[in-house]
């Protein structure tokens, strides 16, 4: 099978450049807020922008219970199309957008149509990679999301600085339809031959690796939720005490990842920056989340659960430290010019600790643990993580409003933080257990 490595490259770099157009559309907002917030024609309010990010969060929420099903009925593909072109669209309305109510509104049907994304990958790597490699390539697309928000941040930020606001948010759709586009050609649903991943079962001389990889083909298709409804599948993961401690976990990571909502403005008014250098000056967010991934490809299926466990409480940990560092870094009197590099590192640190935990466990285990639905398990536990972010944008944005200003906002993120590194210890020691016993797939009955 010589057209197996190339047919699995053209569908990952169609998967990588269609989630990278999605992102850059659902991240048009928060690059354009601090924008927004000078343009005296919309009197804007923090309060206004954490209101866009929080009932685009539920937006969001509203999709996973959408296109989740849909993914599992209808393929990947079309689902992944779709949401491409949708954000494309509604990246336009929130461009022409005249008024708060409208910005809103559209701000939630962008970020709904956005979370098409994840489902729509969950269905097209569980069909074109296999098992063992799940890791590698789920590390690898998840890079698409913060290289691509790195990428555009510091371009459309630069655009900023002698282009109006709505100009740019018309050519990030531009961009967005022509990815649309060639995904349409290159994106295909599933392998043709039948035994399309027979080749990686006879790839090396290591006994141990072939036996694991037959018996991780064996579970894949032989899923004990094989032949079942929607209905079966949700009462299955319901009883579930590890679904609970998954979803327990990336609420909370949801939460810490949706502090790049806020970046550009914190730094913005904690730095006396002007809107386009703190809209550049926030990416050091996600590049931070990008070094995590570019890490964890080289390392997350080398390593055991209990390996994985350990990294990534460690990580949790740094992450805990860095915002505290946030907190509590005007203390120590240091002068600005001395705070602001600081303050950059330590966010930095921040989103390096915590986007291997949070995009990489919950990804894998909804293909192995969901099987058929395993786009319906990923976006109900997505959808639980927006639940939660969207509490996290409402309450952020009048804690960064009050009397209290960044130190409030800091504090609900230490807290957050804290709770972040036993959610990510407890669901990940269960994954060891669980592979321990050797019941990866077995169902709670």
């Amino acid at each position: 099978m010589p057209n197996r490595p190339p047919q699995q490259m053209t569908i990952i770099i169609s998967m990588y450049l269609g989630y990278a157009a999605m992102m850059i559309c659902r991240q048009m907002v928060t690059i354009l807020s601090p924008a927004m917030l000078a343009d005296e024609t919309l009197e804007l309010t923090k309060t206004n922008v954490g209101d866009f990010a929080a009932y685009g969060t539920l937006g969001a929420l509203v999709g996973k219970i959408i296109w989740g099903p849909l993914a599992d009925k209808f393929g990947g593909r079309f689902t992944l199309l779709t949401g491409i072109f949708f954000t494309a669209i509604f990246i336009i309305a929130f461009g022409l957008s005249p008024n708060v109510i409208a910005f809103t509104s559209f701000s939630f049907l962008l970020y709904c149509s956005k979370s098409s994304g994840w489902p729509g990958m969950t269905k097209l790597i569980g069909e074109w990679y296999h098992p063992q490699h799940y890791g590698q390539v789920w590390s690898i697309l998840a890079t698409s999301s913060r290289l691509s928000v790195v990428l555009a941040t510091l371009f459309f930020g630069w655009l900023m600085s002698f282009m109006h606001w709505r100009i740019v948010a018309f050519i990030a759709a531009i961009f967005a339809l022509v990815i649309f586009v060639g995904c349409y050609f290159y994106l295909k649903e599933t392998p043709a031959p039948p035994n399309f991943f027979k080749e990686d079962e006879n790839n090396t001389e290591n006994t141990e690796l072939v036996n694991a990889s037959k018996q991780a083909l064996y579970n894949k298709y032989n899923h004990p939720l094989k032949g079942t409804g929607t209905f079966d599948g949700l009462v299955a993961f319901a009883k579930s005490p590890r679904v609970w401690l998954v979803v327990i976990m990336l609420m909370v990571l949801t939460c810490m990842m949706a502090f790049l909502d806020f970046v550009a403005v914190y730094l913005m008014e904690s730095y006396q920056l002007t809107p386009s250098q703190a809209a550049m000056a926030s990416t050091v967010f996600p590049v931070g989340s990008l070094a995590g991934l570019l890490a964890s490809i080289a390392f997350y299926d080398r390593f055991s659960k209990r390996g994985i466990r350990t990294v990534l409480t460690i990580a949790l940990i740094l992450s805990l430290l860095s915002v505290l560092t946030l907190q509590y870094l005007p203390l120590f009197n240091f002068s600005v010019e001395l705070n602001y590099p600081i303050a950059l590192g330590a966010i930095f640190l921040f989103a390096f600790s915590i986007s291997p935990a949070y995009y990489l466990p919950m990804s894998i285990f909804s293909i192995e643990y969901g099987g058929p639905h395993s786009a319906t398990l990923v976006c109900l536990i997505d959808a639980f993580g927006f639940a939660a972010s969207a509490a996290f944008a409402f309450i952020g944005g009048r804690l960064a409003d009050s009397a209290g200003g960044w130190s409030s906002f800091m504090n609900m993120l230490i807290l957050i933080s804290a709770v972040g590194i036993i959610s990510v210890w407890a669901f990940m020691h269960s994954e060891y257990k669980a592979e321990k016993q050797g019941i990866h797939l077995n169902q709670s009955k």
